[in-house]
C-alpha cells in the first residue's frame, strides 16, 4: 500500500490546548517521517511557545509572527508545506482516534485530489454536540444548504496552487468561498463518512449574535459572486441541515 506524506497546519495564538492537538498527531499509528506539523503562531506568550517546542521534533516547523487571522495563518502554513497532502487542524481540535491517518491514507489513492471526512463538534470535555457528516463540495450540495468543514478536508498541494488559497477579504467565509471554487473546478474527491476529527465548538464566527450575522452576510457575498441569486436557496435549506446535525450528535458511523 502506498504511504502518503501529510503536512498538518495548525494556526495558533495563546492556546495551550494545542498541546493535546499535537499529541493526537504524534500518537497516530502512521510513519512519523511521513507527517510534518507546521504551527503558525500569531505571537503567543513565551510559556505557550516553550510548551509547543517541548512537543514537536526537528522535522516540524514552528513560526511565530503576527498574522491577519486564522485563514492568514493557514495560508502561510500551506505555502510552507513540504509534503504532498495538506490538512489544517484547529489548535483546540484533535484526531478522534490513533488510526485516523491510516484510514485517510487507505482512501487517498492516486485517483483523487481531495478527501472530506466527518467531524463532530464537541464541548470542552470532548462530549459530542453536533455531528457534521462529510459532504462533497459540489455546486448542487452548496446550493441546497450544505457546507463543507475545512478542518475535515485533505487536499493535494497542487490544488491550492491552481485554485488559490483562502481569500483573506472573506474574514469569516474564506472557507465557503474556497469550496465554491473547488465545486466549480474539475478536481475529483471522495468522502469518508466515519467520524475522524473532533472539533471543539465556539469558533469566532459563532461566538455571539453579531458574529453570526456578520458571518452569514460574508457567506452571502461570497455565494452571490459564484452562484448569483441561487445563494438564497442555500440560506433557505441551511437551517434544516444544522438541525439534523444537532439531532444526530450521538450517531456513530
Amino acid at each position: 500500500m502506498f504511504i502518503n506524506s501529510f503536512s498538518i497546519i495548525i494556526p495558533s495564538f495563546n492556546d495551550l490546548r494545542i498541546i493535546e492537538t499535537i499529541r493526537s498527531i504524534k500518537e497516530q499509528n502512521y510513519p512519523s517521517n511521513k507527517i510534518e506539523i507546521i504551527i503558525m503562531d500569531g505571537g503567543s506568550s513565551q510559556e505557550v511557545i516553550e510548551a509547543i517546542k517541548n512537543e514537536i521534533c526537528s522535522n516540524d516547523i514552528l513560526i511565530t509572527e503576527p498574522d491577519k487571522g486564522i485563514f492568514d495563518g493557514i495560508n502561510k502554513g500551506l505555502k510552507l508545506a513540504n509534503n504532498e497532502i495538506l490538512f489544517a487542524l484547529g489548535s483546540d481540535d484533535r484526531f478522534h482516534s490513533n488510526e485516523a491517518l491510516q484510514k485517510i491514507n487507505t482512501k487517498f489513492d492516486q485517483t483523487i485530489d481531495f478527501l472530506c471526512v466527518s467531524i463532530k463538534y464537541t464541548d470542552s470535555h470532548w462530549k459530542p454536540v453536533r455531528n457534521w457528516q462529510a459532504t462533497y463540495p459540489s455546486i448542487f450540495n452548496i446550493i441546497f444548504g450544505r457546507q463543507i468543514a475545512h478542518f475535515g478536508y485533505f487536499a493535494r498541494k497542487s490544488m491550492y496552487r491552481n485554485i488559490g488559497y483562502f481569500n483573506l477579504k472573506r474574514t469569516v467565509a474564506a472557507d465557503f468561498d474556497y469550496f465554491l471554487r473547488v465545486a466549480k473546478s474539475r478536481y475529483k474527491g471522495s468522502l469518508i463518512v466515519e467520524h475522524l476529527i473532533d472539533m471543539k465548538i465556539g469558533g469566532n464566527s459563532s461566538k455571539n449574535l453579531k458574529n453570526v450575522i456578520k458571518g452569514n452576510f460574508d457567506i452571502f457575498k461570497a455565494g452571490f459572486l459564484h452562484i448569483g441569486p441561487l445563494i438564497f436557496v442555500h440560506f433557505l435549506f441551511k437551517p434544516f441541515w444544522k438541525i439534523k446535525e444537532f439531532l444526530t450528535k450521538n450517531y456513530n458511523y
